[in-house]
């Protein structure tokens, strides 16, 4: 269904942003809560960790395999259906009196997140002309973004009010509305696609070029959220920070994280995605090296946080354009199915974050997870140099 090109973006793709923004909050969100949960389920606070690493396997799954398998259904009915499986996730996290509960809802959550944006991004593009089609992913992203850099200020700020169990009620009840606009004024798309074209599109999933470039994506964010998964906790045990100060460390992170988005994107358009990939796995190393050095040091903690928050959001716009680079000559007929796998290298390294976070911090104390992710983001510039290395010989083969 396209929109003539003098008329506006169509509403639902505003819809489109307040999901967004419901997912990323939801996901993030955990991170600033997880000491009031593991208080509350009287848990360690490692074993609550687990709970940002159940969402994130969950969207791993989610983005590129349901969605590739899904390829019959029409685009209205495919995103209702993301939508009602994150409200009623959330629901029963909001509804859960036990870890095992609470991850069980995260993880089912996670599906409905992985499916939607996939799913969002691509329709986005359908309901207005081509030459309007970055506006309205602009959009349904914008959301995203602001979730992802104010998701956990917003929430620490917020555990400091209300409960943890009536933020995510919160959540779901944003989800609730997301459900109603795209039932009331998203029209019922129908790709066309068939059985044939699923089969397609997860065969594209196992291509070894796009694997190797989302392996990259996993260890960045691996590397920064064995720390950040558990940023609460260090501040306030190991840095020195009160309590109630650590919204405002939070605060700073989601600033610097939305610029960073920006800068990175420039970045990439000016230097190309390999240069920018590796300026910022570079700096994330280093940044995290710091941290495993300074983190008693509050002034320079502050400096520290906003500089991880900057360099962790700057890779996005990095990592996903070599992606999409690796898929337009690999894959050109598959590009939705190599967004949802970066997508779900994404937020494979956040669940791996939080796992291996829980397991150092349970061995070597907190701040050796800043160390863990050091080493972890430097064996992505191994990774990037080895993929560049791979892909000069065969340019040199073929033209020889």
């Amino acid at each position: 269904m396209a929109i003539s090109s003098g008329r506006p973006i169509p509403p639902v793709i505003y819809v489109f942003a307040l999901s967004a923004f419901a997912l990323g909050f939801t996901e993030f969100v955990t991170i600033g809560l997880v000491a009031d949960i593991a208080a509350d389920l009287k848990v360690d606070v490692g074993r609550v960790g687990a709970a940002v690493a159940a969402y994130a396997i969950g969207a791993t799954l989610g983005a590129p395999i349901l969605t590739a398998l899904a390829a019959p259904w029409s685009r209205k009915h495919l995103l209702i259906a993301a939508m009602l499986v994150f409200t009623l996730g959330n629901t029963l996290v909001g509804l859960s009196a036990s870890l095992t509960a609470l991850l069980a809802a995260r993880f089912g959550s996670g599906l409905g997140h992985g499916v939607f944006l996939a799913v969002a991004s691509s329709a986005a593009t359908r309901l207005v002309p081509p030459e309007r089609a970055g506006s309205a992913v602009a959009v349904v992203f914008g959301g995203l973004t602001l979730a992802l850099a104010f998701g956990v200020p917003l929430g620490t700020w917020a555990g400091g009010i209300w409960s943890w169990q009536a933020i995510f009620m919160a959540v779901a009840a944003c989800g609730a509305v997301g459900i109603l606009g795209l039932a009331t004024l998203m029209p019922n798309i129908q790709d066309g696609g068939t059985t044939r074209d699923a089969l397609h599109n997860l065969m594209a999933l196992l291509d070894r070029r796009l694997l190797g470039a989302a392996l990259i994506t996993v260890l960045a964010y691996t590397g920064s959220f064995c720390l950040f998964s558990y940023i609460a906790p260090l501040l306030i045990h190991v840095t020195g920070i009160d309590p109630g100060r650590v919204g405002t460390m939070m605060l700073v992170y989601g600033s610097a994280a939305a610029i960073g988005n920006v800068v990175g994107g420039r970045m990439t358009d000016r230097l190309g995605p390999d240069r920018a990939v590796r300026i910022v796995l570079i700096g994330l190393a280093l940044v995290l090296a710091t941290i495993g050095l300074l983190d008693r040091s509050m002034p320079a903690m502050a400096v520290l946080v906003a500089a991880l928050g900057a360099l962790t959001y700057a890779a996005v716009p990095a990592l996903q354009a070599r992606v999409i680079g690796i898929a337009e000559r690999q894959a050109p007929k598959a590009l939705a199915a190599a967004a949802g796998l970066n997508i779900a290298g994404f937020n494979a390294g956040i669940a791996l974050g939080a796992l291996i976070g829980g397991g150092v911090i349970g061995a070597f104390g907190l701040t050796a997870t800043a160390l863990v992710g050091a080493v972890t983001a430097s064996l992505g510039l191994v990774a990037l140099r080895m993929q560049r290395q791979r892909s000069h010989r065969s340019r040199a083969d073929a033209v020889g």
